[in-house]
């Protein structure tokens, strides 16, 4: 998705992308706080009192579901915060980030001989981010959107505001099928391993981008023979961890691991679901046509 549209998002999603600096002029007014860049400078105001913002406690043991597993279920943000945070503010590093890469690294994919070239390339200009397994999940170390669990003994249904995505993964020792058709979500089956929920993920469509991984940039792509597994832990009332390994026996030369990614839960009661949609963009097509008209008029 470009930057014209990831402004749109910005200025128009109740969650969705928070390059808050592209989108000031529209942002509407919060409650103040201030901010003290040095010794002696002029405290200066921040939108949203984002400068007092920092890690929430634990709040607590995870709630339960009547078969006794830990109720995944909540409106759940990519951050420390509880909360959207805006990224053009000073932020507590602590409360903005989902890793520590000091404490728990992501080191980059390990490609096969040959592989990067054909299966690593960059995200192409104009287009939207496609909604799928892994990449709705993942990029929002980069694109800070929330997502909602709705979780029963039977079913988890994971709702995600940006890019719109809706996965349903059925519980009950659900088998994968022996010839399962490529979705964008892929064939998911669902079992506890004591507190934490395993998502076991097959035939996924070739086309969705994997992100992750130090220097990962527009990620890289699978082979019809990834198998994902995610693993959901909710460590407390207020978090949940999501990590995630990819093996790709076509592409990859080990199966590539992430760290446990931090989710905290929605703290305002009034923390409501919102749509973010990215639409067709023609800016790319104009802007070549101008460079063509530029081209055959130089000199003229």
């Amino acid at each position: 998705m470009t930057a014209m549209k990831r402004r749109f998002c910005n200025c128009l999603g109740s969650g969705g992308v928070v390059l808050a600096a592209l989108c000031m002029a529209s942002t509407p007014a919060f409650p103040q706080g201030s901010y003290r860049p040095g010794p002696g400078k002029t405290p200066v105001p921040v939108v949203g009192g984002f400068d007092k913002i920092h890690p929430l406690p634990p709040g607590g043991p995870a709630p339960r579901m009547s078969d006794g597993h830990p109720d995944l279920t909540g409106r759940w943000y990519p951050n420390a915060a509880g909360k959207m945070l805006q990224f053009a503010y000073p932020l507590d590093p602590a409360a903005i980030r989902q890793f520590d890469p000091k404490a728990t690294p992501e080191v980059a994919p390990s490609f096969k001989p040959g592989m990067e070239a054909k299966y690593k390339r960059p995200a192409p200009y104009g287009e939207c981010d496609q909604a799928g397994t892994p990449s709705t999940t993942l990029e929002q170390d980069a694109q800070h959107a929330p997502m909602e669990l709705i979780a029963t003994p039977g079913r988890l249904a994971m709702l995600y505001e940006y890019p719109l995505d809706v996965r349903m993964v059925y519980m009950g020792g659900r088998q994968h099928p022996k010839d399962p058709d490529p979705t964008f979500n892929g064939d998911t089956t669902a079992r506890w391993e004591g507190d934490t929920l395993v998502l076991d993920v097959i035939a996924i469509d070739e086309r969705m981008r994997n992100f992750g991984g130090e220097g990962g940039g527009g990620g890289w792509f699978p082979s019809a023979q990834e198998h994902i597994t995610e693993r959901i832990t909710r460590t407390s009332k207020n978090y949940l961890t999501y990590e995630i390994t990819i093996e790709d026996p076509v592409v990859l030369a080990k199966p590539w691991k992430s760290a446990p990614r931090t989710w905290s839960l929605a703290q305002d009661p009034h923390d409501e679901w919102g749509e973010v949609f990215c639409t067709l963009n023609q800016e790319p097509d104009e802007y070549k046509k101008i460079k063509e008209h530029d081209a055959q008029t130089k000199g003229k």
